[in-house]
């Protein structure tokens, strides 16, 4: 993702702020729906049986130009539920249930929910293009119910947004997106959102009355989910992009960088393994020098006790007592071989730890340096 970029649209929506909330525009008002939503959608489930297509009806009017377009599928559902008002009833009811935070429980009720208006369509309007639902009109009967719970998307205006960020996972397009690939899109943009005090101090300042908004109570939108949603409608209706340069990859091109990035975060991995492992063989190399250093004597396998002339992480100089001879002997060779001994419990136990690590020796420093340059070229797919 393409923070600098990210954090370019924040200063152009804060910049344009008050334009964007005047008499003119009034974005605010999605936080008014929100505040209003849940009550009246609350009312409609718990109306009677020949009270609950009216009852949605004001659901429906509340929403303002937030769910219908030319299609309509808001009203459709009115237009069911003076049919089959149980059926339809007992479909949002589904939808709402409780998803435990899990998105992919969340796919599955949103599903079913597309399958029952399919079904209702057909049964009662075969040959209309009216009334379908859509992946932002079930998306948006979520969100301004629950905005603090989910994230509600619009089609075009997400999409430009990824292209804009450099986030190129796919969604898919159509009724049944991978709403679990558009969350986390949304996800790593609300932790911009909430590491930006500048953009947090302006959203506030929409509760200050300085705005002088038209009456109704805001949501308070403590997870800032309506605004994330505004910030992603605003740049595209407002043009907030202006001055920042980025392409619009086609599918095949954004397959290719997706494929870009997932060999980044293997060759990542691998690159982190190597680094771990070379950090714990230091780690390992250094207790044995200090260990060695400050008990001045070894046991040698063959030459039996010897002096300790010098020790480093990488050699051991020793003095073999019964002759007098030097040796210059490699420190993870004699450790890994045990060709040397402290005669220790506590020494006999880090051998045996690292050992795997002792017997690869520089092979271990290596694989980091391969690791290193087979993730240079792809560096640039990294988050």
């Amino acid at each position: 993702m393409n923070k600098e970029q990210m954090h370019q649209i924040f200063a152009h929506y804060i910049d344009n702020f008050e334009m964007i909330n005047n008499k003119e525009h009034e974005e605010y008002y999605k936080w008014q729906v929100c505040a209003e939503f849940k009550n009246l959608m609350d009312d409609a489930l718990g109306a009677d049986t020949e009270d609950f297509a009216d009852a949605l009806y004001k659901v429906k009017v509340c929403s303002a130009n937030i769910i219908d377009s030319y299609t309509q599928p808001f009203y459709g559902l009115v237009e069911l539920a003076r049919k089959e008002p149980e059926t339809v009833q007992q479909m949002f009811s589904d939808l709402y249930s409780d998803d435990k935070g899990n998105v992919k429980v969340q796919m599955q009720l949103i599903k079913d929910f597309f399958d029952q208006c399919s079904e209702l369509l057909d049964k009662y309007y075969p040959d209309s293009y009216l009334y379908k639902q859509n992946s932002h009109s079930v998306s948006s009967y979520l969100f301004l119910y629950d905005p603090d719970h989910h994230y509600m998307y619009k089609a075009t205006q997400s999409q430009v947004m990824a292209d804009c960020i450099e986030f190129y996972d796919d969604w898919g397009t159509g009724d049944n997106i991978k709403l679990d690939v558009y969350y986390r899109m949304c996800d790593e943009i609300l932790a911009g959102i909430k590491a930006c005090p500048e953009l947090l101090k302006t959203n506030s300042s929409r509760y200050d009355g300085e705005l002088k908004l038209n009456p109704g109570k805001l949501h308070e939108d403590k997870e800032l989910h309506i605004l994330l949603f505004d910030i992603i409608y605003c740049s595209h209706v407002y043009n907030l992009f202006d001055g920042i340069t980025f392409a619009r990859p086609k599918s095949k091109e954004k397959q290719l960088i997706v494929e870009q990035k997932n060999k980044a975060k293997s060759l990542l991995a691998a690159y982190d393994e190597a680094k771990l492992a070379v950090d714990n063989l230091d780690e390992a190399l250094m207790y044995f020098a200090s260990s060695i250093k400050a008990a001045g004597v070894v046991n040698h396998k063959m030459y039996g006790e010897c002096e300790v002339i010098a020790v480093d992480p990488r050699y051991l100089k020793l003095r073999i007592v019964k002759s007098g001879e030097e040796k210059l002997l490699g420190l993870s060779v004699v450790i890994a071989n045990g060709i040397i001994s402290l005669g220790t419990d506590e020494f006999k136990a880090k051998k045996d730890l690292y050992l795997p690590l002792l017997k690869k020796g520089e092979s271990v420093p290596r694989a980091l340096e391969y690791a290193a340059k087979a993730l240079e070229p792809y560096k640039e797919y990294l988050d």
